[in-house]
């Protein structure tokens, strides 16, 4: 009886595996068959957007009409991903056949010029800081580096201070400033009120002459030209990142190299400025430019 039952169980332990066995290729064969026809899709896909001599963006409402060769013209950016046939588009894709991207469509005509004929675009980009610094954005977003290279020398010469912004908005004897910087270009740490930074700004020629700058001071992407610091004082950390720095005059200032905080002129052109003898040494000995 017990020899029986174990003959009979094993019988039904060989069938279970049998049939185990056998849904489970059937299983692979319909994963497979489902990847197969996975990529057929994507394939005709493929085909049918990079053939079409036409393909119409919809960004943010605001409708464009370009080609697959346009879009990826620069393969690493998000646009040439997007169109790169790697990635599927249908839930971009509208019932009328065109593609959206929720962005402000406002500026995306300048996007596409600039994939068309790159550099050369850059003389019709408009002169407004605002545009700008839009079109900044949206290149960032889009992750089109090369344009964001072209936009900021843009933004730095239309982005103007005059002498009459630093005299007057920025008192020599205290390094006061006022709520207004904000928003013209001078950004303002409003919580601590500890630091003023000038970024993408033009900024040639003007006199920092007699300045006292109590708190951390930031002059970044900055166009200091011709423009003079002499007799300022700085008790916090300095920067002159990337600035251009032709024939920008330092002299009799304390606290770029004496003070307890941070100075750095990463980026900067400091072979063409004019230090005076004794600051360049210094400098140079502290490690602060080459």
């Amino acid at each position: 009886m017990t020899s029986s039952l174990e003959s009979n169980f094993t019988a039904a332990t060989g069938i279970f595996k049998e049939v185990f066995e056998q849904v489970a290729r059937e299983k692979q064969e319909l994963e497979e068959e489902k990847k197969k026809w996975e990529d057929e899709k994507a394939a005709v896909q493929k085909k049918l957007i990079f053939n079409s001599p036409r393909i119409v963006i919809d960004v943010g409402g605001t409708r464009y009409s370009t080609s697959h060769s346009t879009l990826n013209k620069y393969p690493d950016s998000m646009l040439g991903a997007m169109f790169s046939g790697r990635h599927d588009l249908e839930t971009m894709k509208c019932e009328d056949g065109s593609f959206f991207i929720d962005r402000d469509g406002t500026h995306f005509g300048y996007i596409l010029n600039y994939l068309r004929d790159g550099e050369e675009v850059a003389e019709s980009f408009p002169k407004s800081v605002g545009v700008l610094l839009e079109l900044i954005r949206e290149a960032r977003f889009y992750q089109l580096e090369g344009l964001v290279k072209v936009l900021t020398p843009l933004l730095r010469e239309a982005n103007i201070v005059t002498q009459n912004d630093i005299t007057v908005k920025f008192k020599s004897e205290n390094g006061y400033y006022t709520d207004d910087f904000y928003g013209n270009g001078f950004s303002v740490n409003y919580q601590s009120r500890d630091k003023i930074m000038f970024k993408h700004r033009n900024m040639r020629e003007l006199s920092f002459n007699g300045m006292y700058f109590p708190f951390s001071a930031s002059f970044i992407d900055c166009d200091l030209s011709n423009a003079t610091f002499q007799y300022c004082s700085f008790a916090s950390d300095v920067t002159f990142e990337d600035c251009i720095l032709d024939n920008t005059t330092f002299t009799c200032i304390k606290g770029l190299v004496t003070n307890s905080g941070n100075v750095s002129f990463k980026g900067s052109n400091t072979d063409d400025a004019n230090f005076e003898a004794q600051l360049r040494s210094s400098l140079k000995s502290a490690g602060k430019i080459p």
